[in-house]
């Protein structure tokens, strides 16, 4: 499983077979089999790992700060391993290192007043954050690709009439040509999403609160 989690940080969860794991080891591909199971064994393993690194925050935090810092570790710890943060939008929280994240955030949840929306509250959130990161994951493999979008983009800058995309490329036109300035992004725009994901939240909260009274 070390070794799983060395090819995740170098080639992504997709990017290396069994085969190429038993590599790595110098060993057959049936000694993997034989151990851990098939591909996807291995890689619901190497989620589970990553998962692990995410700390729980302390449940005595209010539950906006309590996602707020979760949502904000997620990111720190998922874009190390690219294709973890999709893994987890198609799969689900369906490994172990999640169910302590999970019942600790639905108890801040409901402990905040959000009743029997408290799931649903949760994996809007928790879905949103990794969504957000996947995305930034798959933008992250195409350097220049990206650079290429973005410099197209800046060239909507010239465009007459200032439509919407005009305005879009002008504000692109000083990130188009630097990388870090696009991922300095990535990660302002991360915070902006789930500030309003938890604005939406939070709105979502007091119009539970006016329906029981």
């Amino acid at each position: 499983m070390d070794a799983a989690v060395r090819l995740t940080v170098r080639d992504g969860l997709e990017g290396w077979s069994v085969r190429q794991l038993a590599a790595e080891l110098g060993v057959g591909a049936a000694v993997v089999y034989h151990h851990v199971g098939d591909r996807q064994k291995v890689t619901m393993a190497v989620t589970e790992r990553v998962i692990a690194q995410v700390p729980v925050p302390g449940a005595d935090l209010p539950w906006r700060d309590w996602f707020g810092a979760l949502l904000s570790d997620v990111r720190k710890v998922a874009l190390h391993y690219h294709g973890v943060a999709r893994q987890m939008v198609l799969l689900g929280p369906v490994v172990d290192a999640a169910r302590e994240i999970i019942g600790e955030g639905v108890g801040v949840l409901k402990a905040a007043g959000f009743g029997d929306e408290a799931a649903t509250i949760y994996s809007f959130l928790v879905n949103t954050a990794f969504n957000l990161i996947a995305v930034e994951d798959d933008r992250n493999a195409q350097p220049e690709s990206r650079l290429e979008h973005a410099r197209t983009l800046a060239d909507l800058a010239d465009e007459q009439g200032g439509s919407g995309l005009a305005a879009m490329g002008e504000w692109l036109r000083a990130r188009s040509t630097d990388l870090d300035k696009l991922r300095a992004y990535d990660a302002e725009f991360y915070r902006y999403c789930v500030e309003r994901a938890l604005d939406g939240a939070q709105a979502r909260l007091v119009a539970i609160r006016r329906r029981r009274r």
